[in-house]
Formats: structure tokens, sequence, C-alpha cells
């Protein structure tokens, strides 16, 4: 009886190891890139700016937009306000600037910002990188504070297959000048990326996937991969990465 009992759990054991094997060989492999500052040199409020002031577009919006958000950059400079907290309010407020908008008017400006703005500041090494990835078969996502319409435009153009960001609230095709909160931004891009993963019902092995950001602010989502690098990285993040022995870029 101990030796049917020996070789019966020994059956259980490797079946459990293969379906555990089987398990990890579906899983996919993502690369995960951020976009301000990592795929490009940019900042999204920057294109929405450019495109209202060439165009005169909500003018009004965008001179009280600047001039409630600038004593904010100050702040930060001589260290008053923290990075994430200045970097949170120019994010969440942005959507005044399209507030009263309908829907095909917000896709006109995120095209035009899309193509006269983001796509002359890519950055072509980690364009290379994201190809790269593209040719091993991983699942390519874009991770970002900008809003889900004008990042669904990026992931058009450049083959992405999936992005997360921030909802900006429309109501009735209208803009309300609000976003859906919280901003996809430090530990709740994090979130973001987790909630994206579940419902979008992705078999994502985050321990073999890759992550790209150039902040400190996106440590969150760098510690949730396995291969996190950064990507001209900021001083903080560069003398972090430094100390966890992450893979630094360029």
């Amino acid at each position: 009886m101990l030796g049917e009992y020996r070789i019966w759990l020994c059956d259980i054991i490797q079946t459990l190891a293969r379906r555990r094997k089987q398990i990890k060989e579906d899983r996919e492999t993502a690369a995960i890139f951020d976009l301000d500052g990592t795929l490009f040199t940019g900042h999204f409020w920057q294109g929405i700016v450019k495109h209202h002031i060439k165009h005169k577009v909500k003018l009004p919006s965008v001179a009280a937009y600047l001039s409630a958000h600038l004593p904010l950059w100050v702040a930060h400079k001589v260290k008053i306000l923290s990075e994430e907290i200045y970097k949170v309010r120019w994010g969440e407020d942005l959507a005044i600037t399209l507030r009263g908008l309908k829907g095909d008017e917000l896709s006109r400006i995120f095209e035009w910002v899309v193509s006269h703005y983001v796509m002359k500041l890519l950055r072509p090494d980690i364009m290379a990188l994201l190809e790269g990835h593209r040719k091993e078969g991983h699942t390519t996502m874009l991770l970002s504070g900008s809003f889900n319409g004008f990042l669904e435009i990026i992931k058009q153009r450049l083959g992405i297959d999936h992005v997360v960001g921030t909802k900006i609230e429309v109501v009735k095709d209208i803009c309300s000048g609000k976003i859906i909160r919280p901003l996809c931004f430090g530990i709740n891009k994090a979130r973001s990326l987790k909630e994206f993963i579940t419902q979008a019902n992705l078999t994502i092995d985050l321990g073999s996937s890759f992550a790209y950001a150039d902040s400190i602010v996106d440590v969150p989502v760098l510690e949730m991969v396995g291969n996190p690098v950064a990507v001209y990285p900021d001083r903080k993040l560069l003398n972090l990465a430094q100390d966890r022995c992450w893979r630094i870029l360029p």
C-alpha cells in the first residue's frame, strides 16, 4: 500500500509540475513603454498647447491653464512641491483646455498632435527596441498619463498592441473639462496596468516582461517586471537604477 501511495503521490506532483510549466509557457512576455520622455522627447500637454495656439482654439483656456500651473513649476524647482504632486496637477487639469469640444473635434486635435508633434520627436533608439520586441513576438504596450483617445492614435500609427492611459470625462459627446480619476500616473499607473491586464484577459508573465521609463515616479511600474529599464533617466531614477543594477539606456 505504501508503495502504491508513493507512486500515486509522485504522479500528482509530476502532473502539477507539468501544468505549472505549461501555464508559464502559455503566458506572454510584454514590453511596456512610457511615452513622455521615453518613447518621444516631448510632453503631451505641450502638444495640446501648440495645437491650440497655432489654430487659435481655446486660447483663454490655454492662458488660464498655463497661468495657474507655471507657479507650480516654480514651487517644484525650489523644492516646495514634490515632483509627483507637480506632475499630477499638470496632468489632471489638462482636460480644461478641451472643455466643450465634441468627440470628433477631440479626435482631430489628437491626430494633429500625433502627426505634427509626437512623430517628429520619437527616439530612434527606443523605437528600434520596440520593433525588436515586436519581432520577438512580445506583447507591446504603451502606458501613459496621456488621454486614451490620443494614445489610441499612436497605437495605430506605431502598431502597438495595447494602450493604457487616462480617461477624460465625456458627457453627451462633449468633453466636460475633467478627467475620470485617478490620473494614470505614479502608483496609479501600476494599478491601471494591473486592472487592464485583468479586464482584457491577457496572460502576461510580468516576471519575464520589460518596462521602459524615464522618471523616478515610474518606479512602481518598473518594479512590476523582471526586466526594468531606465531610459534617459532623471537623476533620481538614474541613482536608483544604478543601486539596483537595472539596465540603463543610453
